[in-house]
């Protein structure tokens, strides 16, 4: 039992060794972006390995960071056009002047994203008036509005005002997704089409990757997004190895593929 036991760690050793030497990208029609944490945000080489090895194709950049953040993703081989901007409503409130520039700064992404509005406590009408100044200076709809909601009733009061819409939810983990995965159906028959954004945790989701993945394919959707962002001390990033699990179900369920050199 004892050189059983010595044969499986080292089948694990190398197995691990040669997955952590692959390399991932997107299925042609698949979105695969990342909310990462700051510690890959602020550097230009860790951005590019997150997407000429992980395979990421999209990037979404928390509201914060602006000018001294914006030179990494600059630099980096992400393009505006695959860069993703959340919106934190309160900004627009207390540092306007601030809130503006910060958007210019980075320039013309792919979309702007609204994060849980309605479960924040923020006001509908002002965030509805927001939408509507984004209209008014151009920025939408050559960008795109995204929201995201804990829940499905909020987040049908803006189904009308934005191109997707995604459950930030995670399960039990416990229950091994199966929850999350309920929520998903409970959401899509509710808000149709524009349900079309779905959301992997790599600290809530890591033990049941390949059971979301089979979901999403069953379902039918296409853009699948990885949030990394906690927790964000420097110290307790998400292991390395929790990404390339997430991408190795993406390739399982026919999301992403190996990238031939």
């Amino acid at each position: 039992m004892k050189f059983l036991h010595i044969v499986f760690w080292i089948i694990v050793f190398f197995t691990n060794i040669f997955s952590q030497n692959k390399k991932y990208e997107p299925v042609d029609g698949k979105i695969i972006g990342i909310w990462p944490h700051e510690n890959r945000l602020r550097s230009t080489q860790k951005l590019n390995q997150l997407k000429n090895e992980f395979g990421f194709n999209y990037l979404l950049v928390a509201a914060p960071y602006g000018d001294a953040w914006y030179d990494s993703i600059k630099n980096s081989d992400y393009t505006l056009d695959h860069i993703v901007k959340q919106i934190y409503y309160p900004d627009y409130l207390d540092r306007e002047k601030w809130f503006w520039e910060n958007i210019y700064s980075l320039g013309n992404v792919y979309a702007y994203y609204f994060d849980e509005p309605l479960s924040r406590k923020f006001s509908f009408a002002g965030v509805t008036k927001l939408i509507s100044i984004f209209a008014d200076k151009g920025l939408y709809p050559k960008s795109k509005i995204y929201l995201g909601e804990i829940n499905e009733y909020r987040a049908k009061r803006f189904e009308r005002l934005v191109d997707k819409i995604s459950y930030t939810g995670y399960g039990s983990k416990d229950k091994n997704g199966l929850d999350q995965i309920q929520s998903w159906k409970e959401w899509k028959n509710l808000l149709g089409e524009r349900f079309s954004m779905l959301w992997i945790a790599a600290h809530e989701d890591s033990n049941h990757f390949r059971i979301l993945f089979k979901a999403a394919k069953e379902l039918g959707y296409n853009s699948i997004w990885f949030y990394q962002y906690e927790p964000l001390e420097a110290d307790k990033e998400i292991p390395e190895k929790v990404i390339y699990d997430f991408c190795e179900a993406a390739v399982e369920f026919g999301f992403m593929k190996y990238k031939k050199e």
